[in-house]
């Protein structure tokens, strides 16, 4: 296992080929927060990536998080959480709590034929190990039926959640990482978030923004449950934040050293 290459003064360690959803590990103040542990495998890589090539332990893991409850996000939080000592929390969007409590149900995601066959395909480059493949439960998958599936491994006492209606930045505060703000992007789902670093420049999008083109330049996601209101989130960002790096929630790291968003495909 390799590092990846990146500038000295980033926050953000993009660890490669975890399944499907790229993952990536945020060092802060008081130890590590990893995003998006989206299968078994990935779980296994995120450990290894903080024991062989950080030579730090899994005591220093201290947030565990996602950008959006979907499956190929969250599936692998469990398998990485019984790693860790007690005191590693889960630290969620407050609406999942909702989903959590079957007070609400997952957003249902529209141009499945679209949008989700060239993310698959180019998401599959990134697949090194059956347990790529493996996930601890059926949470999380936006269709009828089986998005009333909510089922954790893991107790409700471990997650931490962050944010409230009617606020658009969370900073996290308190945490070790007041360098980031959550800032709330729905569109691809209801709970959507990006993680922002105004210092450093960082931004991991999750799945508002992916990099499945040639080229590079990122592309707003065609699989979204709200066209109008992913959109939204985009151009709110555009006037809000001005980044020079994008970690996609699939495909290739986008950067450059002015506001990389202005580079983003917007259908």
């Amino acid at each position: 296992m390799t590092i990846t290459k990146r500038d000295k003064f980033r926050k953000v360690y993009p660890v490669s080929n975890t399944g499907f959803a790229r993952a990536y590990l945020v060092e802060g103040d008081e130890g590590l927060m990893a995003v998006d542990v989206g299968s078994l495998g990935c779980a296994k890589d995120i450990a290894g990536y903080i024991t062989d090539v950080l030579g730090r332990t899994l005591d220093d893991l201290k947030y565990i998080t996602a950008t959006h409850f979907h499956i190929d996000h969250i599936g692998g939080i469990g398998h990485l959480l019984n790693m860790c000592p007690p005191r590693t929390r889960v630290l969620f969007h407050y609406m999942v709590k909702d989903y959590i409590t079957e007070r609400k149900k997952i957003s249902l995601i529209k141009n499945w034929f679209v949008g989700l066959p060239p993310a698959t395909v180019v998401s599959a480059r990134y697949l090194r190990r059956f347990s790529h493949l493996g996930i601890e439960s059926l949470t999380g998958i936006p269709l009828p039926g089986l998005r009333n599936i909510i089922k954790l491994p893991f107790s409700h006492d471990r997650i931490d959640y962050f944010g409230s209606e009617g606020k658009k930045i969370y900073p996290l505060d308190d945490s070790g990482f007041e360098e980031w703000e959550a800032i709330k992007t729905p569109g691809h789902t209801e709970d959507s978030v990006c993680f922002f670093n105004r210092r450093t420049g960082e931004l991991i999008s999750g799945d508002l923004i992916i990099n499945i083109s040639k080229g590079g330049r990122g592309e707003l996601n065609r699989f979204h449950w709200s066209r109008d209101v992913i959109k939204e989130s985009f151009d709110y960002l555009r006037g809000t934040i001005n980044p020079v790096v994008i970690y996609p929630g699939h495909g290739e790291v986008i950067a450059g050293n002015v506001d990389v968003l202005a580079k983003v495909k917007v259908f």
